[in-house]
């Protein structure tokens, strides 16, 4: 029988889950559908999607200076249908030659950053033998977290991810103790992607298709009263603004001190006015005392729009080397997710749209929250997500076949022809309008 304390690969070398967290999977998903995400989520996606900052610059011209910046390497194009995506495609998943002299085992926080283009500083080996600098060196993940900063030969689970020179020795790094020096300078990748980091920061965001195909769905208008309740880091924050040509007001909230000052960064970044940014847990930023709609706490209908992207179980992030997440942690989430649902009804104006999204797999998060929302609230009504990007959600108790064709599913596939639109983190969106006010 599955325990909850052990984790298990994946037979086909796709991200490893702890048993009972697959079979909990397994009731969203079919076991051949199921082991096509599984194995796409130790990839980041071969698609690079880039929003413009539309207020300020022209999409024809951010393509322009990027593809100045990339040369011919990588291929530069808009996005078919939305116009403030700038889309580089990435190389594709490669075969990486096995001739090196020494592998350097990393951590998983390192090997995701070398996936998306970065090279190897010295905090993220774990592991490393005596070699000379200069030497070619396989780098590979520790997918167990068992290896012990220092050791030589380590004899457990990795998974191989990329080649490069090696730039520090071991001496360097575990006696020396260098704590800023480029450790690898990689070569090649199990894919290739730009490193944008830097890169034309006031022109461009970095932000994964689902994420904008989330502010695109909210649909917020220049004059709005919009609430964020989720915030950070700003991704769909300053989308929104910028949709609203920066004139109405964007409510920001975030609880974590080190996110807000991240928001705030990229704000300015953007160069932004209409956002007003604040400290607070989203679940007690209601209050039936309230009659503010500019600061918590906050009163009851007082927002056109309100985009809610809570804490989830994050199955959908890619890469996603191992998910160490135990049963018990990703089925308390519903419960903690409804209760910003709940206040975002009552803090939504009638006539007001609600958009829910998530970066996770489970129904259980997904459509059965929808589901519960309809039930639950009658004024609540169910549309269409557009712009329709994504595929169908999945049918549950509570939900027609209609419904499901109103939501968007993004399921993680790293199938060789998959398009920018297939390719990508798994992610939900769902849209609602507020009508009538209950007799």
């Amino acid at each position: 029988m599955a325990t909850e304390n052990e984790v298990i690969p994946n037979s086909n070398r796709g991200c490893t889950f702890h048993p009972q967290v697959l079979e909990y999977l397994e009731t969203t998903f079919s076991e051949e559908k199921l082991e096509r995400i599984t194995t796409a989520l130790p990839l980041p996606p071969k698609w690079t999607t880039i929003r413009v900052n539309s207020l300020h610059h022209h999409t024809n011209d951010v393509v322009s200076n990027l593809k100045k910046l990339l040369g011919i390497q990588f291929d530069v194009t808009s996005h078919p249908s939305l116009g403030d995506v700038v889309v580089i495609a990435g190389k594709g998943a490669e075969l990486l030659e096995t001739n090196c002299v020494g592998r350097v085992i990393v951590d998983q926080k390192c090997g995701k950053a070398v996936l998306r283009g970065a090279d190897i500083f010295s905090p993220g080996i774990k592991g490393l033998p005596h070699l000379q600098a200069g030497c070619k060196v396989s780098v590979h993940v520790d997918t167990t977290h068992k290896c012990k900063r220092g050791e030589k030969k380590f004899a457990g689970s990795t998974v191989h991810i990329a080649n490069g020179i090696l730039k520090l020795t071991r001496f360097d790094i575990f006696k020396k103790m260098v704590k800023t020096g480029l450790a690898v300078q990689i070569t090649e990748r199990k894919i290739e992607l730009p490193s944008l980091s830097g890169v034309l920061e006031d022109q461009i965001f970095l932000q994964n298709l689902p994420s904008i195909v989330a502010s695109h769905v909210l649909n917020p208008q220049p004059g709005d009263h919009v609430l964020d309740m989720c915030s950070a880091p700003g991704g769909k924050t300053t989308h929104i603004a910028q949709l609203m040509c920066d004139k109405g007001t964007v409510i920001a909230l975030e609880k974590v001190q080190n996110k807000v000052d991240k928001l705030r960064t990229n704000i300015k970044k953007q160069n932004l006015n209409c956002i007003k940014v604040f400290k607070c847990d989203s679940t007690k930023a209601f209050s039936e005392d309230s009659k503010s709609s500019c600061e918590p706490p906050l009163g009851r209908e007082v927002f056109d729009r309100i985009l809610l992207d809570p804490p989830c179980s994050a199955l959908g992030q890619r890469p996603q080397i191992t998910n160490t997440l135990k049963l018990s942690e990703i089925s308390s989430y519903p419960s903690y997710q409804w209760c910003f649902v709940a206040d975002a009804v009552k803090m939504l104006k009638y006539g007001g749209t609600l958009v829910y999204s998530t970066c996770t797999l489970p129904k259980q998060e997904n459509e059965m929250m929808v589901a519960r929302v309809l039930s639950t609230f009658p004024e609540m009504i169910l549309v269409s997500a557009d712009p329709i990007v994504g595929q169908p959600g999945i049918l549950v108790d509570g939900l027609t076949d209609r419904d499901v064709i109103k939501v968007q599913r993004f399921l993680p596939n790293s199938d060789v022809d998959s398009g920018v639109d297939i390719d990508t983190i798994g992610f939900f969106i769902a849209k609602f309008k507020k009508f009538h006010k209950p007799l």
